[in-house]
């Protein structure tokens, strides 16, 4: 099984569940050599705690049974077993050694993969997430036309760019080991007329987003205008760039003192 097929299966399971999936020591080995290590560094999954119940193999039942373990110096743990809940196999195997490494699980889910193709786009900002939020807010891109608001929707996960939304297996996969998402593909929808000019920079998520979505859009064309103000103008301090920003249209009527707050 190749990477990226270990890549859709994850993305899939993420798809159809609310709750964080976990992939534990057996199925990891599973997957090809390296993906795991690939999928771990690339930051779609995480180290999760340990394995407090596992598949024991000592029999043809292969019961799952709870895992016994043995505390050593410093609080960590040394050793780890299973015992029978049958009392003849008890007798027969006594404790069965369980391996440490067999313990170790990583975790993933929406938030975090969120999270990661937010990184993969280059957006600096924190992800803000809510449980019962369907999509998640990434960023915005430049486009030829004006900025370009980003979301990634949950059940089913699909890209959204101009209110096109595109399954993200068809963006994201695995290259040479590292974990790439499809740039050109982006930047061809970033730069196609939205579906609906009048409200080009609102995707089809919670309506109470909305207002929030266009101070993130005014906020970022000051920034970027201070940013070329700098440029032309390196000497000058913020409150004479928050004074030229103010007489532009894109400053919206804000005072000078309110635009230099949010310039970084």
């Amino acid at each position: 099984m190749a990477y990226n097929f270990v890549l859709v299966e994850l993305l899939d399971h993420i798809s159809s569940i609310s709750e964080p999936v976990v992939v534990d020591w057996d199925s990891a080995q599973q997957w090809p050599s390296g993906a795991l290590e690939c999928l771990v560094q690339s930051g779609i999954l995480a180290p999760a705690s340990s394995a407090q119940s596992i598949e024991c193999n000592a029999c043809e039942h292969h019961c799952y049974m709870d895992v016994l373990m043995k505390v050593g110096e410093g609080e960590s743990i040394n050793r780890a077993f299973i015992v029978c809940s049958e009392p003849d196999m008890q007798s027969q195997m006594g404790r069965v050694q369980i391996p440490l490494e067999r313990l170790q699980q990583w975790k993933t889910g929406f938030k975090q993969l969120a999270g990661v193709i937010a990184g993969l786009l280059g957006f600096d900002g924190s992800i803000e997430y809510k449980p019962e939020q369907s999509s998640i807010y990434l960023g915005m891109l430049k486009s030829k036309g004006g900025r370009r608001v980003v979301s990634l929707s949950h059940q089913p996960l699909e890209l959204e760019i101009n209110k096109f939304k595109t399954p993200l297996t068809e963006f994201l996969f695995i290259d040479d080991g590292e974990l790439v998402i499809d740039r050109l593909r982006i930047d061809e929808l970033v730069n196609t007329k939205p579906l609906s000019v009048a409200k080009a920079y609102d995707p089809s998520i919670d309506k109470r987003e909305a207002g929030k979505l266009a101070t993130q859009v005014k906020h970022q064309d000051w920034q970027d205008e201070y940013a070329l103000l700098q440029r032309k103008n390196p000497t000058k301090n913020k409150t004479w760039y928050s004074l030229q920003i103010a007489k532009l249209p894109l400053a919206q009527g804000a005072s000078p003192e309110t635009i230099r707050k949010h310039l970084k």
